[in-house]
């Protein structure tokens, strides 16, 4: 029998749910505003995660302050985005992103951030796509991770409680539809903690770890995403996922845009070109190459060479399941000028771009879909319930311009800190959640009672869900990949949540890991099955054209009495507050 039960309970006035950087944004702003905030970290802190972890030769962050071209300015970044999202994207929120980065910006500055600065004391800053100007600023590289760094500096001097090791996996809420409290497991002790609060943001990133390749750290299940879905919370955008090429082992890095400047030669298994007899007429390597950005898209030709990829992947693979990558003779001046960084992080890795032959492949590097926010404050139709950063959907759709992830994480981060501590400020009592507790907790109990006797493996399953999106939901999608996918995953989730998994106390919080899993995963593919065209980073092979006359709209899932549902958002194309 299970021996499950609350063995901790700890108040709080706000919940943070994450530790990148929209997280940590958002506990310093709401500990700022007055409030008593704690942080809830999957895994290890500055460890784990996407901001933690996160590299390319253009990592960056977005802000019009007029340092690489006095020209720019709010308005401009705000038009630019819209041009890259109009029709899947909320003006209001792109007016408010574009016109506070800048804001968010000096306050890191003021933090001590030390941006790459130009002899004249100002900022260095450089184009991305759909950028006007040169608009993002960076740090040597690895901007995410100085971020983090200096928010947790100043997060760490407020003495700012970080429980690591801690995933939170069901959120509690009273009759009303108010936030109560929340349930998490730590992962070292394998307790189970009630907190007690009235407010939670939800900045846990995306669910990178639902591939088989992924940035970030494998704890990225979505788990924000499916108890967003299982709260009946709408998710919009779902099946654009940022995929693109990377080496493989022996961890992941991202090679991004400047990399393939640098006119690489690819080969599959067999010793044979990834082009060979793919290019249409008129087409080079070398065009295809120029073209290429990060991620994928089916905008222009660079198209060949993620498909190429997947492809060849599939049919004459390497040993280790992917290509080969290996540089072209006589481009040493090329890669030092295009991708120095990228250059050393391989060879600390133990690969020497100018003597082996590396392993490539297609990783996921970002859900561009998340839980649709109401507001520049993050709010959602569960009072006291916040997302900001990855897990919030509504600013990014089919394109997301370079640079501005980062700064949705500081605008929204901010935003959300400082509306749910202010939130927490107007409730007049505290928060009981012992009631909603105790009901969930009968029901992991039972849950555990019908599984503690199944005979199918937890960690498997989960194997077999990466793979199962990596073979049928990458940048090759179709009818027939992601009709077996939506089988699979609906006969799995069947199967677990009907006691067919081995599942004992132990194995608790990995068996609800993997449900966000499959979540996550269905929301993703149900998306991608409903979206019959093809656009920016979503390709079906069986519907190849663009088709805006039918579906230039979002597609948003949720769960309407138990049943995982989709209907379409038109959003409006300009704001309709001004000012």
């Amino acid at each position: 029998m299970s021996k499950q039960r609350i063995a901790k309970e700890i108040d709080a006035d706000v919940l943070v749910v994450g530790g990148g950087g929209a997280a940590a944004r958002a506990a310093l702003s709401a500990k700022q505003a007055g409030a008593d905030v704690r942080m809830a970290v999957k895994s290890q802190w500055l460890k784990s995660g996407s901001t933690a972890t996160a590299f390319s030769e253009l990592l960056s962050i977005a802000a019009a302050i007029g340092h690489g071209d006095e020209r720019d300015h709010p308005e401009i970044h705000y038009s630019d985005t819209m041009e890259s999202g109009e029709g899947f994207i909320d003006p209001e929120l792109v007016w408010g992103l574009a016109h506070e980065v800048p804001d968010r910006i000096y306050d890191l500055i003021d933090l001590g951030l030390e941006f790459d600065k130009q002899p004249n004391g100002k900022l260095v800053q450089g184009m991305s796509d759909y950028a006007t100007y040169p608009r993002t600023c960076r740090v040597n590289g690895v901007t995410a991770r100085h971020i983090l760094a200096i928010l947790a500096k100043r997060l760490k001097a407020l003495d700012v409680p970080v429980d690591e090791d801690m995933m939170i996996f069901d959120i509690l809420t009273d009759a009303d539809k108010k936030v109560t409290g929340a349930l998490g497991w730590h992962r070292q002790t394998q307790e189970i903690v009630l907190y007690r609060t009235p407010a939670v943001i939800f900045a846990c990133g995306g669910s990178h770890g639902i591939y088989k390749y992924g940035v970030g750290t494998p704890d990225m299940t979505g788990d924000g995403y499916a108890m967003a879905y299982q709260l009946g919370l709408p998710l919009i955008n779902m099946e654009f996922v940022q995929i693109g090429p990377a080496s493989l082992f022996p961890s992941i890095t991202l090679l991004s845009g400047p990399v393939w400047k640098t006119n690489p030669e690819l080969t599959n298994g067999k010793g044979e070109s990834i082009f060979k007899d793919i290019l249409p007429e008129g087409v080079t390597v070398e065009e295809v190459y120029k073209e290429k950005v990060f991620p994928f898209s089916v905008s222009n030709v660079s198209f060949y060479l993620d498909t190429s990829i997947q492809r060849e992947s599939e049919n004459h693979p390497t040993p280790r399941g992917g290509v080969w990558y290996k540089k072209r003779p006589g481009t040493d001046d090329l890669i030092e000028s295009k991708m120095p960084k990228t250059k050393r992080v391989l060879k600390s890795k133990g690969t020497d771009l100018d003597k082996d032959a590396f392993e490539i492949g297609l990783i996921s590097q970002c859900n561009n879909g998340g839980v649709q926010i109401l507001n520049m404050n993050g709010e959602t139709a569960i009072a006291g319930l916040y997302v900001a950063g990855e897990t919030a959907g509504g600013l990014r759709g089919p394109d997301r311009p370079g640079g501005n992830s980062l700064a949705e994480g500081q605008v929204f981060g901010h935003r959300t800190g400082t509306a749910s501590a202010q939130y927490a400020k107007r409730q007049t009592t505290k928060p009981d959640p012992q009631l909603q507790a105790a009901d969930r907790m009968d029901s992991y109990r039972a849950w555990l009672r019908k599984s503690v006797h199944g005979t199918k493996s937890i960690e498997k399953a989960a194997d077999s869900v990466r793979d199962m999106m990596h073979r049928n939901c990458l940048v090759i999608r179709s009818e027939q990949r992601l009709s077996e996918a939506w089988d699979f995953l609906c006969g799995l989730e069947t199967d677990l949540m009907s006691g067919k998994y081995h599942i004992d106390d132990s194995l608790f919080a990995k068996a609800k890991e993997l449900h966000h899993m499959i979540i996550t995963a269905k929301i993703i593919v149900l998306s991608a099955r409903e979206r019959k065209e093809s656009r920016s980073c979503h390709y079906r092979e069986d519907f190849p054209e663009k088709n805006d006359r039918d579906w230039k709209k979002s597609i948003r899932v949720q769960c309407s009495e138990g049943k995982m549902t989709t209907d379409y958002y038109v959003w409006p194309t300009r704001r309709i507050l001004q000012g």
